[in-house]
């Protein structure tokens, strides 16, 4: 029998020591758990035909970094994409 692996929730945050994006692998019950009292943004794959394109993924990639540098301001002179023309 196969055995599939344990669901994972992927973290990326900032480190101004180290001048590095760091990425994380936890289980989705920890994660659950720190976050169970905050605000999620959902974004509903029906709201994108079910097709996660190029365009998708830039622009969630952008908007993760941007995120990531309203509370980590060191951060922003290095982002040096195109925001996306709605």
């Amino acid at each position: 029998m196969v055995k599939h692996p344990e669901k994972k929730c992927v973290v990326v945050m900032w480190s101004e020591e180290k001048q590095a994006l760091i990425s994380y692998t936890l289980e989705v019950e920890r994660v659950l758990a720190v976050t169970q009292r905050l605000f999620p943004m959902e974004l509903p794959l029906a709201d994108y035909s079910y097709n996660l394109d190029d365009e998708f993924v830039r622009r969630f990639g952008a908007a993760t970094l941007n995120l990531l540098a309203v509370s980590n301001p060191d951060l922003k002179p290095h982002l040096k994409f195109t925001p996306a023309a709605d």
